[in-house]
């Protein structure tokens, strides 16, 4: 395990991850777009209410992400069952 610091808003924080590189990046990345997502709210609304909004889309986008792959797993399952 390693420790990674990011920051969220001016604010900074650590984790302790196993991950690889490309994860860590990933992280990073998508933490930089979603503040810049979120930029306009931070000023609005108090911190942790934004982090739980923050929070709700990513699985609102995890639940759909999954959806689509179960989706398209049992059209590929299908058409090699109606193949063999």
């Amino acid at each position: 395990m390693r420790k990674v610091k990011i920051s969220v808003f001016g604010k900074d924080y650590e984790f302790a991850t196993d991950g690889s590189d490309e994860l860590i990046d990933y992280v990073l990345r998508r933490l930089k777009e979603l503040q810049i997502s979120y930029r306009s709210l931070y000023d609005e609304i108090p911190f942790d209410e934004l982090l739980v909004l923050m929070i709700c889309d990513l699985l609102e986008n995890e639940y759909n992400t999954q959806k689509e792959l179960d989706q398209l797993y049992n059209r590929v399952k299908e058409k090699i069952r109606t193949l063999g």
